[in-house]
């Protein structure tokens, strides 16, 4: 006769969110409520209620980690519908949707899920994480004061741009290449290929994309008027995935200890041959 443990009920993990396969449920529930929500989204960033507080934009010629003067030049009021609303914009959309990636763990954590390898959810958000962080690249490619490419990293001289301007557009490169790259390793298949295991430990870039993200705006100069709309969301989302983070690890911990609580007794409680 086998002795079983019961389980306490507090142990027992529900259904992870967002790890269902089928496309058309995904499409139902993810990308159309994502795709809706994002658009209004970046129809309030480029409206007057976040135009009208301005944004820092900085010179390329700018030598400091931050502008010298918060000058009328070093602020751009943007009150008309441009390039320039729609990049920064863009970039702010990512970066909250970057930000909603790293939370579905420990919100999954939080209402006592299992955690998968994959989720889901956690990839299509990353999906148009992508696709806004791509736009935003392509809008801030656009501006008219922007001779080259090249020129948004290497000075008029041939030597690298190491000024606020020129690390924001390198940091921000180095995030376009993580993201790009999770979005290429984030199917089914790549996930086979690679091995769980390894597949996971690539997917954890997101951690580093996100710091350079946050990097990227702060030598753009995020932090130079802190009463603006822009700013606030990046402080926000910044200490959301912060204690996001705290709280996950913590959980994360707890559930560890209370399996191995488990585990001592079911061996204390096996029958004895």
């Amino acid at each position: 006769m086998t002795v079983r443990s019961a389980t306490p009920s507090s142990t027992r993990l529900g259904r992870t969110l967002g790890t269902t396969r089928d496309w058309r449920r995904r499409l139902v529930f993810h990308h159309v409520p994502l795709a809706l929500t994002c658009g209004v989204v970046l129809v309030l960033f480029v409206s007057p209620l976040f135009a009208k507080a301005g944004y820092p934009i900085l010179d390329q010629h700018d030598s400091g980690v931050f502008p010298k003067a918060m000058g009328s030049s070093m602020v751009v009021d943007q009150t008309s519908f441009s390039g320039s609303r729609l990049t920064v914009a863009t970039g702010y959309v990512a970066t909250v949707l970057i930000g909603l990636t790293l939370l579905i763990g420990p919100l999954n954590l939080l209402l006592r899920r299992h955690l998968p390898v994959s989720s889901y959810l956690r990839r299509d958000f990353g999906l148009w994480a992508a696709v806004f962080g791509v736009i935003h690249v392509i809008f801030a490619l656009e501006t008219p004061d922007i001779s080259t490419i090249l020129s948004y990293f290497v000075a008029d001289d041939g030597s690298v741009l190491l000024n606020s301007f020129g690390l924001g557009n390198w940091v921000g490169l180095a995030a376009l290449v993580v993201v790009v790259g999770l979005l290429v390793i984030s199917t089914d298949r790549a996930m086979r290929e690679l091995k769980p295991k390894r597949w996971k430990s690539l997917q954890r870039l997101n951690y580093a994309m996100a710091g350079l993200v946050a990097l990227h705006a702060f030598f753009y100069g995020a932090l130079l008027r802190v009463t603006s709309p822009f700013t606030l969301v990046l402080l926000c989302t910044v200490i959301a995935v912060l204690a996001g983070q705290l709280v996950g690890i913590w959980l994360w911990r707890r559930r560890l200890v209370r399996m191995a609580a488990i585990q001592r007794e079911r061996r204390s409680a096996a029958p004895v041959a």
